[in-house]
């Protein structure tokens, strides 16, 4: 037998065996290719899930953007304290209490969030003595009820010590100018800084 039909009849053995091979290696290199477009995929969602996750949260006292449940709870918290609030600080005087319609002005309630959230830091969770006290009783304190205490044409409470009177609303609330501050910031604003940080800011203040 030549040579020649010896490489024919190996041939002929051979090509049954690697076929199989040949079509399985495909299927395995499309597999992975399959498994390589999942993964970027994956990847792709990861980084996504990832950048919201570096989004701070809300704080529960958030009036803006907090979830309205945690701002209930606090909320509760401020109305249940309030008496004991005006009996200690009030001592007789109506000038020194908060009334109790608080929660029908939006204003106080915001600034009575704040105020009850550091009286309750400096009352609660440390027993090391410190100046927190004092200065809320020093700081906060005049400076919230003289924001209770201005007339109702000012958002304070003055007309409430006998019953509740609505807060007057004689100016509406101005509406965003969203269409000219687009136009503002992109045309005007980033352009400007770009070319020239200091174009924005008074001549005075930019020799100094």
């Amino acid at each position: 037998m030549s040579e020649q039909s010896n490489r024919d009849e190996l041939i002929e053995l051979l090509v049954p065996i690697v076929e199989p091979l040949v079509e399985r290696q495909g299927k395995v290199e499309q597999g992975l290719q399959e498994q390589e477009a999942v993964l970027v995929e994956l990847a792709g969602q990861l980084e996504t899930l990832l950048k919201k996750s570096k989004e701070p949260e809300p704080s529960p006292w958030n009036l803006y953007q907090g979830k309205p449940e945690e701002n209930a709870g606090l909320l509760e918290e401020i109305n249940a304290w309030l008496p004991w609030f005006n009996t200690t600080y009030g001592a007789g005087q109506s000038t020194n209490m908060i009334p109790p319609c608080w929660f029908r002005h939006p204003n106080v309630v915001a600034h009575l969030m704040g105020f009850y959230l550091s009286w309750k830091a400096a009352n609660y969770g440390t027993a090391s003595p410190n100046s927190d006290l004092v200065y809320w009783n020093l700081r906060y304190l005049p400076d919230v009820l003289d924001i209770v205490n201005a007339p109702v044409d000012k958002g304070g409470m003055a007309g409430c010590r006998r019953e509740h009177r609505a807060p007057d609303r004689v100016d509406p609330v101005p509406e965003s100018l969203n269409e000219q501050f687009t136009q503002w910031l992109d045309g005007t604003y980033l352009t400007t800084q770009n070319n020239d940080p200091n174009s924005l800011i008074p001549q005075s203040t930019a020799r100094q």
